[in-house]
């Protein structure tokens, strides 16, 4: 499926031939412009924001010295800080000291420890609701509403001890937060709260290059996710996968239109990352593939796309979604399928997504662990075979 292609459209016009007006369809000549055929992005448009928060993995204590002010424990933050007046921020002087004396608590030898790291994000705000969660609570940009919020939520456990939030912040659990609002937050004065920014570190794009575009970042569309690639790691003897952005796609075709001809075909419509290994093809939503068994991956030749067994025709199936390093498919003989997955009684065809990862048959291979994409001519004729 092509996601972008160049404006060819026509426009009636009336022509002054020999004297005569005719009225004919002439070629658009004005602007170069692209049509994309898909939307861009959500609705929704986010600010960027500079969030700290905590690192996930350990940091080696010898490497953050010079950074002591993101150390998260406060004794050796204290221990730290002290040294580092002393030699007067002398890294060199600082190291040598640590590697001869190295920081003990509680008769542990610390070689590593937890620092807070300064990310960027995108936030927006929303309303607090019955929808609101702890991924919610705990992404909230200001440290002051976020400590406020978590001294309401105390007020709503169960007997269990669990929290709950749709007490907590449906419209009687907000009256009762912003009546008691100055005693959640240690005796000062607060405004009241009804909504919230939250971060997320992710995917989103810039709107645009130019003025204040580039500070507004939006969310790729459902159903945006055109293109996945499959790549081969010859270090972990494995395929490895990635889900494209579109707005990646866009940048790279609009790229690739610029080249000379000759090179535009044997450049891929998606950008290739070389760190991935050897790009091997790319799916896209009803792209076919054929899943070889053992014996056919090991002698590709058994397999015939002139005249195939009715077995192996069952083998081929068609691309249907992407998401992540996750692909999702249906086998190609189904058109539509006769239970379709229901919520409420948790029973359908082929489960929740109405689709596979896996083949249907006994072997229930991984598709795209081994799978060769087919390309067919406009009759579905095979013309080319890529593994």
């Amino acid at each position: 499926m092509r996601v972008i292609n160049k404006t060819n459209n026509k426009t009636w016009q009336w022509i002054n031939k020999d004297g005569h007006l005719k009225k004919q369809l002439i070629k658009q000549t004005q602007g170069n412009n692209w049509a994309i055929r898909k939307p861009m992005h959500k609705e929704t448009v986010y600010g960027k924001v500079l969030v700290k928060q905590k690192r996930k993995n350990l940091v080696s204590l010898n490497n953050v010295l010079e950074k002591w002010e993101l150390i998260i424990d406060k004794k050796i933050k204290s221990i730290i800080k002290e040294k580092s007046k002393f030699y007067k921020s002398d890294l060199k002087l600082l190291k040598k000291y640590f590697k001869e004396n190295p920081i003990e608590l509680d008769n542990n030898k610390i070689d590593k420890i937890e620092i807070y790291e300064t990310v960027e994000a995108t936030a927006s705000r929303i309303a607090l609701s019955e929808k609101f969660t702890r991924k919610h609570l705990e992404s909230i940009t200001d440290s002051g509403i976020q400590s406020i919020l978590e001294n309401h939520i105390e007020n709503y456990l169960d007997d269990k001890g669990k929290e709950r939030f749709d007490l907590a912040f449906n419209s009687d659990g907000i009256d009762e937060l912003n009546k008691n609002i100055v005693s959640l937050n240690d005796g000062k004065q607060h405004q009241p709260i009804y909504k919230v920014r939250i971060y997320e570190v992710g995917n989103r794009f810039n709107v645009g290059e130019t003025g204040n575009k580039k500070y507004k970042f939006v969310e790729a569309a459902k159903g945006t996710n055109l293109f996945f690639a499959i790549y081969w790691n010859s270090e972990k003897q494995k395929r490895v996968y990635e889900t494209v952005p579109l707005n990646e796609v866009i940048e790279h075709q609009k790229w690739r239109a610029s080249l000379p001809k000759e090179e535009m075909k044997n450049t891929p419509l998606i950008p290739v990352k070389e760190e991935n290994g050897q790009f091997l093809f790319s799916l896209s939503p009803n792209d076919l593939v054929y899943i070889p068994n053992d014996e056919e991956i090991e002698n590709p030749s058994l397999v015939n796309f002139e005249n195939l067994t009715n077995k192996q025709v069952s083998n081929i199936y068609k691309m249907e979604k992407a998401s992540g390093v996750e692909c999702y498919f249906i086998r190609n003989d189904i058109s539509v399928l006769i239970k379709q997955y229901d919520a409420k009684t948790k029973f359908g065809e082929l489960g929740s997504q109405n689709k596979y990862q896996t083949t249907m048959c006994i072997d229930n291979f991984k598709i795209i662990e081994r799978c060769w994409k087919l390309k067919t001519n406009r009759l579905g004729k095979i013309t080319n075979v890529i593994n």
